[in-house]
């Protein structure tokens, strides 16, 4: 049963493979069909054999039924057990039941070799095609070449044949356009040559004009650094002279990137020129500006000797009067005021009277409205915006007001207005500026007392051109302020309280109500100071004259107060105030003559005013007195500027 089954599958295979060796030997382009068609006779004579020797084969070939099996695998069972009776009939269904499964499963193992047997033949088919396929496609396609290469010889052959009688003709030809292609190259070489010779002129000569604006840049820069006077002459010319540096860099830029035109040159020529003209005024101008120089310093050196003389004779002066300070005090009674001094006041009263009617038209002229308003904003805008922040803040302020009390065009926001517009304009503008400035020591100063000084010093510079400015400011100083004249006017008989309080500078409210002692004393502080600050105020390089207001009228004030009768809270107040601000520059100034002064105030004044005076104003004087004669100095007040600011 073994073998015969053995020579069946023997018989299986060996068939598959005369069948495949037979198909390989076969023509490549075989269908599909015949293939299938061989393999299905395979199939049914394997499985016809199989049938032919079941009937053979009455048990099981393999596995462990096998009678191989048995007798390899001997199962040692007891002796002296009885043998089981064995039913053929079973044994024989068990065994064809066994071979009907075994044939079953080689029926499946069979199909499936079949299967994968159909599908290595189906891909060994298809690449064999597909070689065979490639193979006449290559032998198509060297076969198509080797024709074309034919083809095309031949060709070349033909071409050779008619070319050869016009070859000579066109070697002649091309003779002909080489050398004609050779001159053009010729010229063109000498031509560039040429331009390239006539650019690097150009580069030179911009280089060269390059060179000497630097060398006389730099000799310019040495002069201004070398001469101060000479850095204010330069500001006039650094414009251009910026100007100058900025095109020349620029014309060197664009030779650089190639660009060189005969246009550049003609302008490194014209910056060139341009920057030796400017050396030669700012040289020129330097010199003159020298010489004058030497004649002001000669006029401020024959000034100093005229102050200095008139300096001894103030002092001889000063003298006198600081002798008679002390007798008026012993020997009199008290004092309200000086009778020169009261005549100077009732003089400046009449003076401002007069100047009020002198634009007393305008005022009463309602079509003139918007001129008014515009004059007052021309005069409140910049001198609310006064600082110190910066010297340049300040002269622009002061050529505004000027430009403005000359009559000259003034700049408002986005309009323009002249003082000039109305015969009677300047008048009312100067009038405007010197009682805001007046007012400004009652509202501004006496909140923040070093804002005197920049009001003090405009003030000062406007005196020095306008003197009706000045007297003015004089007028209203006193107006607003008595005890600067200084006088200590009685309540006269008949007189009502609200008079008597005018004339003392008190204020009333809507209501009827004089002002509070401790706002009036701020008050009086506020513009007191600002007139001290005057006193000390120093007028700045750019002018020539003094102070028309200076040290001597506050010494004359000092003097002339403390020989009036002392008064409760006012009289402590205006000599502290005086001290704080002016006790420093008076102390360099006058030396021992105020140390007298200082002296006389702390014994003799404060023992009359120790009588009627017990308030904190007193208290502070006293206390600032005994300082200073123990330290013998006097700062400086906070907020002064120094004459350099501008």
């Amino acid at each position: 049963m073994d073998s015969s089954y053995g020579s069946v599958e023997d018989l299986s295979y060996s068939s598959v493979k005369d069948y495949s060796n037979a198909t390989n030997s076969r023509n490549p382009d075989i269908s599909i069909s015949d293939q299938l068609a061989g393999f299905d006779k395979l199939r049914i004579s394997a499985l016809t054999k199989a049938a032919e020797i079941s009937p053979l084969v009455k048990e099981a070939t393999i596995g462990p039924r096998s009678p191989n099996s048995k007798q390899c695998h001997p199962i040692n069972k007891p002796i002296n057990k009885p043998e089981e009776v064995i039913n053929l009939l079973e044994d024989k269904l068990g065994d064809d039941l066994r071979y009907f499964i075994h044939i079953k499963k080689y029926k499946a193992k069979v199909q499936e070799l079949s299967e994968e047997l159909l599908r290595n033949i189906t891909e060994t088919m298809i690449a064999n095609h597909t070689k065979a396929m490639q193979a006449n496609r290559l032998n198509y396609e060297s076969k198509h070449k080797s024709f074309e290469l034919r083809m095309r010889k031949m060709q070349i052959e033909k071409l050779q044949e008619s070319d050869n009688l016009s070859l000579l003709e066109q070697a002649k030809l091309d003779e002909q356009k080489y050398k004609s292609i050779s001159r053009e190259i010729s010229q063109n070489v000498n031509k560039i040559l040429e331009d390239q010779k006539k650019a690097f002129d150009r580069l030179e000569h911009v280089t060269q004009n390059w060179t000497n604006i630097m060398i006389c840049y730099s000799d310019i820069t040495n002069i201004i650094e070398s001469d101060e006077l000479a850095k204010n002459i330069s500001t006039k010319y650094m414009s251009l002279i910026n100007d100058i540096l900025n095109n020349i860099n620029i014309i060197v830029n664009c030779l650089k990137t190639g660009e060189n035109t005969e246009k550049q040159v003609q302008q490194s020529d014209i910056l060139a020129a341009n920057i030796e003209n400017i050396k030669t005024k700012l040289i020129s101008d330097l010199t003159i500006a020298k010489q004058e120089e030497d004649v002001k310093k000669q006029k401020e050196e024959e000034l100093k000797i005229m102050e200095l003389e008139k300096k001894k004779a103030e002092e001889a002066e000063l003298l006198k009067e600081q002798q008679k300070t002390v007798k008026p005090i012993e020997r009199q009674g008290p004092l309200f005021y000086s009778e020169s001094n009261y005549a100077y006041y009732l003089g400046l009263k009449n003076f401002l009277t007069d100047y009020e009617n002198k634009y007393k038209q305008l005022l009463e002229d309602s079509a003139m409205k918007k001129f008014k308003f515009d004059c007052q904003k021309a005069v409140n805008t910049p001198i609310n915006a006064l600082s110190s922040v910066s010297g340049i803040h300040m002269k622009n302020t002061l050529e505004k007001l000027a430009k403005l009390l000359r009559g000259d065009r003034v700049q408002i926001s986005d309009s323009f207005i002249s003082a000039s517009q109305h015969p009677q304009g300047v008048y009312y503008c100067t009038a405007l500026l010197a009682k805001k400035i007046v007012r400004q020591g009652d509202l501004l100063v006496s909140c923040k007392p070093e804002a005197a000084f920049p009001l003090a010093a405009i003030a000062v510079v406007l005196w020095v051109e306008f003197p009706d400015f000045g007297k003015l400011l004089e007028a209203y100083f006193q107006n607003y302020c008595p005890y600067l004249v200084p006088m200590l006017l009685p309540q006269k008989e008949g007189q009502t309280d609200k008079e008597f309080y005018l004339s003392r500078g008190y204020t009333y409210n809507d209501e009827g109500m004089v002002e509070k002692q401790d706002k009036f004393l701020k008050r009086m502080s506020g513009i007191f100071r600002l007139q001290c600050a005057i006193w000390i105020s120093k007028t700045p390089s750019f002018i020539s004259a003094p102070n028309p207001h200076s040290l001597k009228y506050g010494w004359k004030w000092l003097a002339s107060f403390i020989n009036l009768r002392p008064e409760p809270d006012i009289s402590a107040t205006l000599l502290l105030d005086f001290m704080a601000v002016c006790g420093s520059e008076f102390y360099k100034y006058y030396g021992k003559q105020f140390t007298k002064i200082l002296k006389l105030i702390s014994t003799d004044y404060l023992q009359i005013l120790q009588n009627i005076d017990e308030g904190g104003p007193k208290t502070r004087l006293e206390v600032f007195l005994q300082n200073v004669l123990e330290s013998k100095t006097i700062p400086p007040p906070s907020g002064l500027l120094p004459r350099s600011t501008w």
